[in-house]
């Protein structure tokens, strides 16, 4: 949770045009406010870490933010309005109702084949738009998939590719940049410079078997053996774990978790065709 004196100068930074009501959080990269705009509508500003925001270019970070804010999708949750003050690097998105995937699977285990596949294709959906225009995620994960009433919403578009393309050295070797290692791809986790859309379908598709599986097929104390088991241990057939997916759905998710680029889904849209079936719990 963000400190005491962290929320004071966020309210002191932002007071003329919010009013920052709360501390709701803290995550890998930012620390995330609950607070009201000038018109009286809920939102969610998120402050990056001092610590990471000192690393930063400032205007760079902003510009690719601005970027991505252009994208406007129904599951995609539109960043609303960023800017630097009291050198504090922040932005706004709309308050989303519902509760993130994390909480979902914190509270349930693991999901329905048919609610976890509809997660799954709203996400992908939302990632063809993304892809489309050039911006890979890059830090998909059950946090920042909000389950909302109208259904999957993806947070942080934009921000990890921000943080990359703006950092200097320091943030370039840090843990804030590569994401999360249990949902890293093999060229994330191999540190390569040229990660593309199909990092975000290798994740996702991390994130489906742990909503099937109630864990992901990657897991360790150590975060070095993760990372080393993304680029060389194959994943278990999520059968092994959960008997009653249908083999089909098992050969989607294992060409998601392919290794090498070429192996995989090409495309959000091609994964998302071939889950819809299973979206009405056929199989």
């Amino acid at each position: 949770m963000p400190s005491r004196d962290l929320i004071e100068r966020v309210r002191k930074a932002l007071g003329d045009r919010y009013n920052v009501i709360t501390a709701v959080g803290r995550g890998g990269n930012a620390c995330i406010f609950g607070a009201y705009d000038q018109a009286g509508q809920k939102v969610a500003i998120k402050v990056l870490h001092p610590e990471l925001a000192v690393s930063v270019a400032a205007d760079r970070f902003l510009r690719e933010i601005r970027y991505a804010s252009q994208l406007n999708h129904p599951h995609i949750a539109r960043l609303l309005d960023s800017g630097e003050s009291d050198y504090l690097l922040w932005f706004a998105m709309p308050y989303l109702p519902g509760e993130t995937l994390r909480q979902v699977l914190r509270r349930e285990g693991r999901l329905a084949e048919d609610r976890a596949t509809r997660a799954a294709c709203e996400t992908l959906d939302a990632l063809d738009h993304a892809h489309q225009h050039g911006i890979a995620h890059r830090d998909i994960k059950p946090d920042n998939i909000v389950l909302s009433p109208a259904g999957a919403v993806l947070v942080d578009l934009g921000i990890a590719r921000a943080i990359a393309t703006s950092g200097d050295d320091r943030v370039t070797r840090s843990g804030f940049v590569v994401g999360t290692e249990e949902y890293m791809s093999p060229e994330q986790a191999a540190g390569s410079p040229d990660v593309d859309g199909r990092t975000d379908l290798y994740s996702l598709g991390i994130v489906l078997f742990e909503s099937l599986a109630g864990r992901p097929p990657f897991s360790s104390v150590s975060a070095a053996a993760v990372l080393d088991m993304h680029q060389h241990e194959k994943a278990p057939d999520i059968r092994s774990l959960r008997r009653d997916i249908p083999k089909p759905l098992s050969l989607v998710l294992a060409r998601a978790l392919a290794k090498s680029r070429d192996e995989r889904w090409q495309t959000a849209a091609a994964m998302r065709e071939a889950l819809l079936p299973f979206t009405q719990g056929v199989g």
